[in-house]
C-alpha cells in the first residue's frame, strides 16, 4: 500500500503538471496542434494509471472504466475548437461523453441494499437544481433541447449511482468518487450556461477545465480506492 501512496503522490505531481499546461494552452495559445496534444495526454495519463494499479479488480469493471476514459479522450477530439454551432462536431463529442458516463454508471451500480427515504433529499436537491438549469437555457436551446435533458438525464444518474456505492465499499473511496461526480456535475452545468446562456459565464476558460480534470482525477483515484487498502493488488513489476 505505501507503494501505492507513493506513486499517486507521484502521478498526481504529473497529472496536475498537465491540468496546468493544459490550462494555459486552453486560454493563451491555438488549439491546433497543442491542444489536442494536452488534453489528449492529461485523460490518457489517468487510463495508463487505472490500468496499471487495477489488477486486483473485476476484469469486466476494469473494462468499463477503460472503455469510458477512451470515450472521454475521444470525445475530447470532437469539442476542442468546437460549440453547439458546429453541430457535428459538438455532437458528436457529447454523444461520447454521454456514453462514457453511462459506462460509469454501470461500473458503480452495486447489488447492495439501500433505503429509499434516505434519498429523498438527494433527488429533491439534484431534481431541483437541473430544473433551475433548464429553466435558465431553456429559451435558447433549439433543437438541442431533447439531447440537453437526455445528457442531464444521465448525469442525474451517475450522481445518483455514486451515492449508492456508500455502504458498498470504503469511505475512502465512496468520498472521492462522489466528490469527483459532484465536479463532474458542475463541469457539465457549466457547459451548458456556456453554450446556452452565457459564453462568458463563471470564468469557464478556468472553471470549466478544473472541474472536469478534477472531475476525472477523484473518480478513478476513487475506484482504485474501493478495495480495502490491505487487499488492493498492486503490480509488482513497478519500481
Amino acid at each position: 500500500m505505501n507503494r501505492f501512496i507513493k506513486h499517486l503522490t507521484y502521478f498526481s505531481i504529473i497529472y496536475i503538471i498537465v491540468f496546468v499546461i493544459d490550462t494555459y494552452v486552453k486560454v493563451n495559445i491555438a488549439a491546433f496542434p497543442y491542444r489536442y496534444i494536452t488534453k489528449t495526454l492529461l485523460i490518457l495519463s489517468l487510463l495508463c494509471f487505472y490500468v496499471l494499479y487495477n489488477k486486483g479488480f473485476n476484469k469486466s469493471k476494469n473494462r468499463l472504466v477503460s472503455v469510458a476514459l477512451l470515450c472521454f479522450v475521444i470525445g475530447d477530439l470532437f469539442l476542442i475548437g468546437s460549440n453547439s454551432s458546429t453541430t457535428i462536431r459538438f455532437v458528436i463529442g457529447v454523444v461520447l461523453f454521454a456514453i462514457a458516463k453511462i459506462l460509469y454508471v454501470i461500473r458503480f451500480s452495486n447489488k447492495h441494499d439501500f433505503e429509499v427515504f434516505k434519498l429523498w433529499p438527494f433527488l429533491v436537491l439534484a431534481f431541483t437544481f437541473t430544473c433551475g438549469l433548464m429553466l435558465m437555457v431553456h429559451k435558447n436551446l433549439g433543437n438541442y433541447f431533447i439531447p440537453t435533458l437526455l445528457y442531464s438525464f444521465i448525469a442525474f444518474m451517475l450522481f445518483l449511482f455514486a451515492f449508492l456505492r456508500k455502504k458498498a465499499v470504503n469511505v475512502k473511496s465512496f468520498r472521492l468518487v462522489i466528490l469527483g461526480v459532484l465536479l463532474s456535475f458542475l463541469s457539465d452545468s457549466i457547459t451548458i450556461l456556456k453554450e446556452f446562456y452565457d459564453p462568458n459565464v463563471l470564468y469557464n476558460h478556468y472553471s470549466l477545465m478544473f472541474f472536469y480534470g478534477m472531475s476525472q482525477y477523484f473518480i478513478v483515484v476513487g475506484l482504485l480506492f474501493e478495495r480495502s487498502p490491505d487487499t488492493l493488488n498492486l503490480n509488482k513489476n513497478l519500481v
